[in-house]
């Protein structure tokens, strides 16, 4: 064999290897549909990722579900990647902007709802309505809920330690008005009044004598030192105390039901307009005031307090949710519609811009592999003669 058919030989074998490899390489991607002749199909057309792009579409999508977005790895990232204190900083942010904010509440509300207010700057009839519907029906599912429980399992201890208190007040306030009243012009005249109408208004015998030997004046006097001695004695005052605890007692023991039948719908209806008369006058007041004002007593308490229990809250409440949410979101459904929407042609881009280096060296290999190939082939030939 002479050189030149060596270096031929050499020549063929590197570009049949060289060639190949390049062919392989490119048969990944193309063709992108499959080539017919007649209606025989050509063999190997498509490539390979445009013809199994179906599998592969769910191969990724269950290698993503299984492998790469676990449940277990968000948690783990949601615990472990800082999520809580930057959501702090940034409600803490917003919240801050927004408390500080010189504008009253109306001009928010305005921006936001223009027609939440009426030309006379109140409550717009729109929204008043409504609100005052609620509140009605607030108040009768109340009064309904409540109607067999007794009035005394409405009342907290502290607040029956004050009842007790305002009783033993009571008690001795009372007893003390009495004995300012007796000794005031209006009681004395009363007094008398009562004495003249006793014993003289009758005109009898008896009327006449003591008319005869004791005044008006003198009659009082005699009686209101008894009866001030009478209205001082401690017995007087635990008696009046017990009456009033135990009428007290019995309206405890009432329940709401009662109660309320023994007020009247008419009056239970005014009291509950009036007390919706006040909060929709004090309501109008708040809206009128900056909210910087409105919150300063409370933004100290928002940053330091409620921010952070609100952002541990949502991350806790994140990762306690996450299996559900990715059984809601059907991570595998949505990886495989995606790679089976995705451009082969963007796929072949993204491929060869990550290994185009490794698929030239491949191509090299497969050239010096086949000029190996024929070397030996010609040695062979050589040697066999």
């Amino acid at each position: 064999m002479n050189v030149w058919m060596f270096l031929l030989n050499v020549a063929v074998g590197s570009a049949i290897g060289g060639v190949t490899n390049e062919l392989a390489i490119r048969m990944l991607f193309r063709p992108l549909k499959p080539w017919y002749i007649g209606r025989w199909r050509v063999p190997f057309t498509p490539g390979l990722i445009p013809g199994r792009r179906d599998d592969i579409a769910i191969q990724m999508g269950r290698l993503v579900e299984e492998h790469l977005l676990t449940t277990e790895g968000v948690k783990r990232a949601l615990t472990q990647s800082g999520l809580e204190q930057q959501l702090a900083e940034w409600i803490d942010r917003v919240a801050r902007e927004w408390m500080t904010d010189e504008q009253c509440v109306r001009e928010v509300l305005l921006s936001a709802v223009p027609q939440v207010f009426s030309e006379d700057g109140s409550w717009s009839e729109s929204l008043r309505r409504p609100v005052l519907l609620h509140w009605q029906s607030f108040v009768d599912r109340i009064l309904e809920e409540q109607a067999a429980r007794p009035l005394r399992q409405l009342i907290p201890a502290a607040g029956r330690e004050r009842l007790d208190a305002a009783v033993d007040t009571v008690s001795g306030l009372l007893l003390q008005r009495l004995r300012d009243y007796l000794h005031s012009p209006e009681g004395l005249e009363a007094a008398q009044s009562l004495i003249r109408g006793m014993f003289g208004g009758g005109g009898g015998m008896f009327g006449g004598l003591v008319g005869m030997f004791l005044g008006d004046d003198k009659i009082v006097g005699k009686l209101l030192t008894h009866v001030d001695d009478i209205l001082q004695k401690p017995e007087l005052t635990q008696r009046l105390r017990q009456l009033l605890c135990a009428e007290l007692d019995r309206l405890l023991d009432k329940n709401i039901g009662e109660i309320a039948a023994w007020i009247g719908r008419s009056q239970i209806e005014d009291w509950s307009r009036a007390v919706f008369a006040k909060l929709e006058e004090r309501s109008l007041k708040l809206v009128d005031m900056p909210l910087s004002r409105l919150t300063a007593p409370i933004q100290e308490a928002v940053s330091t307090q409620l921010v952070p229990r609100v952002a541990k809250w949502m991350v806790e409440s994140l990762a306690r949710n996450v299996e559900r949410i990715f059984q809601r979101l059907a991570i595998r459904e949505i990886v495989t519609r995606q790679v089976d929407s995705f451009p082969i042609e963007r796929i072949e881009e993204i491929v060869l811009g990550i290994s185009g280096r490794e698929f030239r060296m491949i191509t090299l290999l497969g050239f010096i592999l086949g000029g190996i190939i024929g070397v030996i082939q010609s040695l062979l030939s050589i040697w066999l003669g």
